[in-house]
């Protein structure tokens, strides 16, 4: 099922005995948990029909204990399970049995972040047959500016596709992070405002002159006086921008721009369907960097990254002046 099947489904109140909830993306985990404790039971039901353990604190024998209790003055009782994927492959066995036949008035919640299951299993295969089997993604990077103007006209405000890309650049595709950028946004603008770089840099504190896109606009340029300028700006405003992620940055457009120079007698919307969104920033990059600047430049981010990282590098180099001497090799 996807997120807004399921999440459709509970806003009916319309509850399945079991859901599965696993994944590398948080954010639906979460939010599917929140929308079943918010639907499934009313306020004054919680006291004595709400049950939350993590998976290190439990084992099988207390859950089925738990799981077959019948609900007290309510239609129904939940049990939340945090953290399964800590448990081991004996647990899970342990409760196939209850997988196959629930109890109807529970609805059984198993939040099981960062790892899926071995699907090969048996017991995998019987969890994925008889819940709601929810894989939560991490969205990709090309989607989600899209994903960013979705979410914000959901929250009826307004948002351009170059502020969109903005947040997308400098935030991540954390989409917990980016949700409560937003909602915070939500609370200080207007209903139908639109989102200016100017309340990005306000209430976000993401410099609409100093950010990371501006730094790979500057580098894809090959404007060497504002990518130091602006990696001088991250080195007195740490928050702004930080080493590893602007290094992790530059490494996905030069691995990108390789993919363009291998390709770029095709036409935009090609490109586009191999990932290339912005193809415009490829064919402005290829000015300056060919195909073998770009092979070094991609060896020269390995290195870098590394020693960001405390690899290689000597206890008196600091990550900015890493990045000072990055964007030097870079441009030169």
């Amino acid at each position: 099922m996807t997120f807004e099947s399921i999440n459709k489904e509970i806003n009916h109140r319309k509850f399945q005995p079991i859901y599965f909830l696993f994944g590398e993306e948080d954010y639906y985990i979460d939010k599917i948990e929140q929308q079943i404790l918010e639907k499934a039971l009313e306020p004054h039901e919680k006291d004595f029909n709400l049950d939350i353990f993590y998976a290190k604190d439990i084992d099988s024998v207390a859950i089925l204990n738990v799981v077959n209790q019948y609900p007290s003055f309510a239609e129904r009782r939940v049990v939340l399970i945090r953290e399964a994927q800590e448990f081991k492959s004996k647990v899970w066995e342990e409760l196939e049995s209850y997988f196959t036949k629930p109890n109807a008035t529970t609805i059984l919640i198993f939040c099981h972040k960062h790892k899926a299951l071995d699907k090969r299993t048996k017991i995998a295969k019987t969890i994925e047959k008889n819940s709601v089997f929810f894989n939560s993604e991490k969205i990709k990077e090309e989607k989600l500016p899209q994903w960013i103007s979705q979410f914000v006209s959901a929250n009826n405000l307004k948002i351009a596709d170059a502020e969109a890309q903005l947040l997308a650049e400098n935030l991540g595709n954390d989409l917990s992070r980016i949700s409560n950028e937003i909602e915070k946004l939500k609370v200080v603008l207007p209903p139908n405002a639109p989102i200016t770089k100017e309340a990005i840099e306000k209430w976000i504190g993401i410099s609409k002159e100093y950010n990371l896109s501006e730094m790979n606009k500057a580098v894809i340029q090959h404007d060497f006086g504002k990518a130091i300028k602006i990696a001088l700006y991250f080195e007195k405003n740490p928050k702004a921008g930080s080493t590893i992620p602007i290094i992790a940055y530059l490494y996905q457009f030069f691995s990108r721009l390789l993919v363009f120079h291998a390709h770029k007698n095709k036409s935009d919307n090609e490109f586009r369907s191999m990932g290339l969104f912005f193809v415009q920033d490829y064919r402005n990059g290829a000015r300056f960097y060919s195909n073998s600047k770009t092979i070094e430049i991609i060896h020269l981010l390995n290195e870098f990254d590394a020693k960001s990282k405390g690899l290689y590098a000597s206890s008196n180099t600091s990550n900015p002046d890493l990045l000072r001497e990055l964007i030097y090799k870079i441009m030169h």
